[in-house]
């Protein structure tokens, strides 16, 4: 049986939004999901290509044949994301971008001292940030780009199946795997448990387990659909 897709995409890890040139917005997110999905990629006959943000060190590259794209704010993961999606391609987000940038970020440190919003905090005013895989089912209409899947993450605190649900349908995704995030649980090195959703519901639980192990079993299960 032949591959069915020329390319994969994986994004991986957290973006950054800068307040001034050392403080950010971000998450938690380590990126080991991604990596160890990228991983598994890397024994079929196509071409992946690992996007990353701001990921701990050791899951920041995929080995060759893999190609690595390294990227920091949520809209350079846009563009790149964007820039890679070809026909007959599967984009899995499974990348955490910050949801909200400063309106402004400040040329240099900001002092305490010097604040001009008071002696007892600093007002940060945000806006929101591209919603990446919106935009991609986007571009893949307007583009006419044929044979495009695209798997979505839904990080949640609660109520996992609604939430999860809802954004794939706005966001016009084949699949969205949902799991519960918060303190020691999610992020990291800790077993996972994930929630395969599509249009039709609950397709498949998996875990609880390593994420080297969530990621070969979710490979696994989209390579029969």
């Amino acid at each position: 049986m032949k591959f069915p897709y020329k390319r994969v995409i994986i994004t991986s890890g957290p973006t950054r939004e800068w307040i001034d040139p050392v403080r950010y917005i971000s998450n938690a997110s380590s990126g080991k999901m991604g990596f160890e999905i990228a991983n598994c990629f890397l024994t079929y006959p196509t071409e992946v290509v690992y996007i990353h943000g701001n990921t701990l060190e050791k899951y920041a590259n995929i080995k060759p044949p893999g190609k690595n794209i390294t990227v920091e704010t949520t809209i350079q993961l846009r563009d790149a994301v964007l820039s890679q999606i070809t026909n007959d391609s599967l984009l899995i987000m499974a990348a955490a971008p910050a949801d909200f940038r400063p309106i402004m970020t400040a040329e240099h440190k900001i002092k305490k001292e010097h604040s001009s919003f008071g002696t007892k905090g600093l007002l940060l005013e945000l806006e929101e940030n591209p919603d990446i895989l919106k935009q991609v089912s986007q571009y893949v209409f307007e583009n006419k780009i044929q044979n495009s899947v695209r798997i979505g993450f839904a990080a949640e605190t609660e109520n996992l199946e609604s939430n999860a649900t809802a954004k794939l349908t706005k966001k016009g995704l084949d699949y969205i795997v949902g799991n519960y995030v918060g303190l020691n649980k999610g992020f990291g090195e800790v077993d996972s448990i994930i929630r395969i959703f599509s249009s039709l519901g609950l397709e498949k639980e998996i875990g609880p387990m390593p994420k080297e192990a969530l990621a070969f079993e979710l490979v696994q299960f989209l390579m029969t659909r």
